[in-house]
């Protein structure tokens, strides 16, 4: 998995990227911490590998040097501005998400049920002005997984790994309620017309 990293006057960070047919993840963050992880699917191979390609040559272009492990930098992804990532730890395996839907199911998936072990997929519409976006959320065991992104596109996806079932309890509330809280709306059937997985 290639890693950059990047060192000037107080900022030291390091680049992460590793592709995986129609998708890729990046971990990026400070030198010296787990950063956090983001995977972006594309509609087939050869998109994901130009997208792969090009984000490479902009980690040059900026500085980034090729180094021995492996993580990513803050403006890498366009993380979701709604989103504050609080990553205990970065789940290194989010090529194969856990208890996630399989790829490219379009089957509506339930929203009602609330997590106990683990959930059902909650899929919420935010529609204001210009702006349409989907944001989906669901927890397995000690993860939180979501997905999110304009209506009608893929999204991207985000694993939050917490210490326990109760944090991640915890951190699936707290989510949920300050997705409602910016105006979000709960939709029945999953959104699955939208996307396939899971978002942020």
């Amino acid at each position: 998995m290639p890693r950059y990293e990047f060192s000037e006057g107080s900022s030291n960070k390091f680049w992460e990227i590793k592709l995986s047919g129609k998708s890729f993840t990046t971990t990026y963050g400070k030198i010296g911490t787990d950063g956090q992880t983001t995977m972006k699917e594309f509609k087939d191979d050869a998109t994901a590998k130009k997208e792969y390609d090009k984000l490479i040559a902009e980690k040059v272009k900026k500085g980034y040097a090729p180094a021995d492990g492996g993580s990513d930098d803050e403006d890498d992804e366009d993380d979701d501005a709604d989103e504050a990532p609080v990553v205990k730890k970065t789940a290194k395996k989010v090529a194969a998400p856990k208890a996630a839907p399989a790829p490219k199911v379009a089957a509506a998936k339930p929203v009602a049920a609330k997590p106990a072990g683990g959930s059902a997929p909650r899929y919420f519409e935010f529609s204001e002005g210009t702006s349409n976006k989907f944001w989906e959320i669901t927890m397995s065991g000690t993860d939180v997984k979501t997905r999110y992104g304009k209506i009608g596109t893929p999204g991207q996806q985000t694993l939050k790994e917490l210490g326990n079932a109760a944090a991640a309890k915890k951190e699936y509330d707290r989510l949920v309620a300050e997705k409602t809280k910016k105006g979000y709306e709960e939709k029945s059937g999953g959104g699955g017309d939208h996307y396939d997985e899971i978002e942020e």
